[in-house]
Formats: structure tokens, C-alpha cells, sequence
């Protein structure tokens, strides 16, 4: 009997532990999905990683823009990039430096900054400029955006 009272509390133990992770794992699944996405993408706009360097840029009656890749194949599974999107008539933020991770063996493309500013792993309260918790998917939804917007703007390369 007292045995199975431990093995009971076990299993009680474990689902809580289950129910605890599930939101985890939604979130995990849910940057997968966003960075997978980026990554067809990205195949798409480099015309599947033929070219260390794109420049596209899209001229509108109202605004001029102008997106420019730089890539560093560093193995063969995985490759760093540059993205610079630029408004060239604004002159308020008119500049994205985003540094994107491409990993060819997974098709999975993960910012790893936006502008000098690299996610969190965990939320410091401590830091001069604290950053959201869900700072990394934000910045990876963010690059999702832009190259939606390189995709569906007419962008055309020089």
C-alpha cells in the first residue's frame, strides 16, 4: 500500500511538471516555426544562398528603400549574414542592421541582433536597459516583417 501511495505521488508529481512545460514548449515550437519560415524566405530572396551579397532596392512614388545581404558562409551547414534595411528618405531610424544565424542543415534562420542589441536568454532585472522577456521572438518576428516586405514590395536587384 505504501508503495503505491510513492508511486502515485510520483506520477501526480510528473503531469504537474508536464502542465508547467507545455507553455514552454508552445514557445519553443512557435520560434521554430517563425525561424524555419524566415529561413524559406531568405532561400528565396538569395536565390537559394548562390550570392555572398544582394543588394535590392525598391523606388516608390513616396519613399525609396534599399536592402543590402552580406553573407559568410562559416561551414557547410551554417552561414552568417547582414541584412541593412534602410528607408533612404527618412531620416528617423532609416537604418536596420539585423545579423541573422542561417543553418542549412536544420533550414532554420534565428536573428542574433538587431541593431548591436542581442536577445536575452533570461530576463535580468539588474541590466541599465532592461529588455523584454520575449525579446528574441520579438526581434525574429520583427525579421519576419522585413522580409515579407522585401518579397512583396518590388524590390528589384542592381
Amino acid at each position: 500500500m505504501k508503495n503505491l501511495k510513492i508511486s502515485s505521488s510520483i506520477l501526480s508529481n510528473q503531469k504537474n511538471i508536464y502542465l508547467l512545460k507545455m507553455q514552454e514548449y508552445e514557445k519553443t515550437n512557435h520560434h521554430i516555426v517563425i525561424c524555419s519560415a524566415n529561413y524559406l524566405r531568405l532561400k528565396k530572396i538569395l536565390k537559394n544562398f548562390s550570392k555572398n551579397k544582394i543588394e535590392l532596392n525598391r523606388k516608390e512614388k513616396k519613399s525609396r528603400f534599399k536592402a543590402k545581404f552580406l553573407l559568410k558562409k562559416l561551414s557547410k551547414h551554417t552561414t552568417d549574414s547582414i541584412l541593412e534595411f534602410s528607408n533612404l528618405d527618412s531620416s528617423f531610424l532609416n537604418v536596420f542592421n539585423i545579423e541573422i544565424n542561417i543553418y542549412h542543415d536544420v533550414e532554420l534562420a534565428e536573428v542574433k541582433s538587431l541593431n548591436g542589441f542581442h536577445p536575452n536568454k533570461f530576463p535580468f532585472q539588474s541590466e541599465n536597459i532592461p529588455k523584454s522577456e520575449d525579446e528574441k521572438s520579438q526581434q525574429n518576428r520583427f525579421l519576419t516583417e522585413v522580409l515579407d516586405t522585401i518579397l512583396t514590395g518590388d524590390f528589384y536587384e542592381e
